[in-house]
């Protein structure tokens, strides 16, 4: 079972407002944002990744990897 816990955030009188007028949740609006920035970072994290190893492996040759995997598959 996962483990929860609590976050608040204030908004203007206004906007909870406009929140309960359209039936809006709050709760599942902040959990997407959350989700969503989480998502944002990963990537954002994955991407320089790739970009340090890119130099690397644009070096490597596709035929040798084809080979050396074909070989290493017959021993």
């Amino acid at each position: 079972m996962k483990m929860y816990t609590t976050i608040s955030a204030k908004i203007s009188e206004e906007e909870r407002g406009e929140l309960k007028k359209l039936g809006l949740n709050p709760t599942v609006i902040i959990r997407k944002a959350v989700q969503e920035e989480i998502r944002r970072a990963r990537n954002k994290n994955l991407i320089k990744k790739m970009k340090r190893v890119a130099p690397i492996i644009s070096k490597l040759k596709f035929d040798e990897i084809v080979s050396d995997i074909r070989e290493d598959r017959e021993r």
